[in-house]
């Protein structure tokens, strides 16, 4: 049976490796407006035929993923080594 325990360093830094590891990794999804159409509203092209927005599908919002940034992803990994350090 493998041990519920690993060795990691205390901090996160450049030279450990860890920024290049875990930047880009975490993000945060969100929705917002889209701003390409009107609130989801369909287009009706010269022809009169009903055209649905391309980027939203008509829904009036785009789901976007915010990368979660450096600074952030060094406090949550502090925060836990130091409630979980021995």
């Amino acid at each position: 049976m493998r041990p519920n325990t690993v060795i990691m360093p205390r901090e996160l830094t450049a030279e450990n490796g860890a920024k290049c590891l875990l930047s880009g990794e975490f993000s945060v999804g969100h929705f917002i407006e889209c701003g390409y159409c009107d609130e989801g509203d369909a287009k009706i092209d010269p022809d009169g035929d009903y055209e649905e927005c391309e980027l939203c599908e008509g829904q009036g919002e785009v789901h976007i993923e915010i990368p979660i940034d450096w600074p952030t992803i060094k406090a949550i990994y502090a925060m836990a080594v130091k409630h979980l350090a021995k």
